[in-house]
């Protein structure tokens, strides 16, 4: 008796997780990601769009590379500069005692 209705329950989750899964699908289909942009559907995209589509994404990862080389870049020129006026510093005081 007991493993029936453990079995009910489980059968019950399982058709409360296939409907949960089906809503959220169409509502992640119905939205975009800020909301001003029109949904496009690649299935129908014209070569056009996924030329535009692939350029721009081209443009937004060299941009973000270039970011990451400045940061970077920048970083290392801090280090080296605590690291010269950390030395400069011991060093006189090394000297001193």
């Amino acid at each position: 008796m007991a493993g029936e209705g453990f079995m009910l329950s489980a059968n019950t989750s399982l058709k409360n997780n296939k409907r949960s899964k089906k809503s959220r699908l169409k509502k992640f289909v119905n939205t975009t990601s800020n909301g001003q942009s029109e949904l496009i559907d690649h299935k129908t995209a014209t070569p056009e769009m996924l030329a535009e589509i692939r350029e721009k994404l081209q443009t937004e990862n060299k941009l973000q590379l270039r970011n990451k080389i400045i940061k970077t870049v920048l970083f290392l020129v801090a280090i080296i500069v605590v690291v010269a006026i950390v030395n400069r510093y011991f060093s006189k005081f090394l000297l001193n005692n």
